[in-house]
């Protein structure tokens, strides 16, 4: 992931991720048939972190909904800081490699994606969230926000801090879906 942020999808060598990697570049062959290959199962081992959120999370009360929403976002955040230079190229590159980070980025978030769906969906059977609501855009719309603020983070960081941000988008969401 590091070659990637620094180097871009076309500047970026097997080589030089073998040797961060400590490994002959024949091994990454072995294990990964080409450039394109390798940089999808690292986006999808990075972005499926936020899958088990969902898993068992309660959802008897508007604070079970809440609190679970809060827990996605944050985490959602802190991935995205923790690889920000690589969210900066792989936002850099749409337009270069338009098809192949369209692929990867619906593969990557697909797996969080449909479990945060299927979350709200059975808070709208739950009646805690309303009923007309496309969860589908909803949740596109709240992960918009968080991405949005991390990439911002730079011009706001001395108007606001990120948590209030993220406390504050959260919010935001959380008013507009809720019964």
């Amino acid at each position: 992931m590091r070659v990637f942020a620094r180097e871009g999808v076309s500047g970026a060598t097997t080589r030089e991720i073998a040797r961060l990697a400590k490994v002959n570049e024949v091994t990454l062959f072995r294990s990964f048939k080409n450039k394109n290959e390798l940089l999808r199962q690292v986006i999808i081992q990075h972005s499926q972190r936020s899958v088990h959120i969902f898993a068992d999370a309660p959802l008897k009360t508007k604070a079970d909904l809440r609190r679970t929403v809060h827990t996605y976002a944050e985490s959602y955040v802190r991935r995205l800081h923790e690889k920000e230079d690589f969210v900066r190229t792989f936002l850099g590159e749409l337009n270069r490699h338009l098809q192949l980070c369209r692929r990867l980025f619906v593969e990557s978030v697909k797996p969080t994606r449909q479990k945060f769906i299927q979350y709200l969906q059975a808070a709208q059977k739950n009646r805690l969230v309303r009923r007309d609501l496309d969860t589908s855009t909803a949740v596109d719309a709240l992960t918009g926000m968080l991405l949005s603020g991390v990439i911002r983070r730079p011009l706001t960081d001395s108007v606001y801090p990120n948590k209030r941000y993220v406390k504050t988008s959260v919010e935001i969401f959380l008013k507009g879906i809720e019964r």
